[in-house]
């Protein structure tokens, strides 16, 4: 009886805390493979455990400005198209579940970002290589100032 009763309490633990959310990408095109994350723009089959009241995304969770957006949710699965990319919370009434969603292409924003600082951290370190090396003479500075 007592082994029977920690089999069942062990059982009972493995079980999830909260509902299961799958998130499954379909292919773009007929023949076309899908991806193995879910990415901006293409759809996503989400499946639920059981049927739920509601389905929201929030993007940016736990900031200071999140944004949330209510899917239209018939049954336990249902297509899902990410309007962008980045970290979003899937709520439901049973539970909750992190997805992170990839960039469709490689944005433009980052390697402007990239060569902005690069210019910045070596220009830099030109002017101040350029003005060490100079032949310049240090300025006649009296001693007392």
């Amino acid at each position: 009886m007592r082994t029977l009763f920690s089999l069942a309490a062990a059982a009972l633990l493995t079980l999830p805390a909260s509902a299961q959310i799958r998130f499954e990408p379909q292919p773009v095109e007929a023949g076309a493979e899908a991806s193995s994350f879910p990415v901006q723009g293409q759809p996503v089959r989400v499946t639920l455990d059981q049927p739920t009241d509601f389905v929201r995304v929030v993007w940016r969770p736990n900031s200071a400005i999140p944004d949330t957006v209510t899917l239209d949710s018939e049954g336990s699965s249902f297509l899902w198209t990410p309007t962008r990319a980045g970290v979003a919370t899937v709520l439901t009434s049973n539970g909750e579940q992190n997805v992170s969603v990839r960039y469709s292409s490689f944005p433009g924003s980052g390697i402007l970002v990239l060569v902005l600082a690069g210019c910045i951290l070596f220009g830099g370190a030109g002017f101040a290589m350029g003005k060490l090396l100079s032949d310049d003479e240090a300025p006649a500075l009296p001693l007392d100032t």
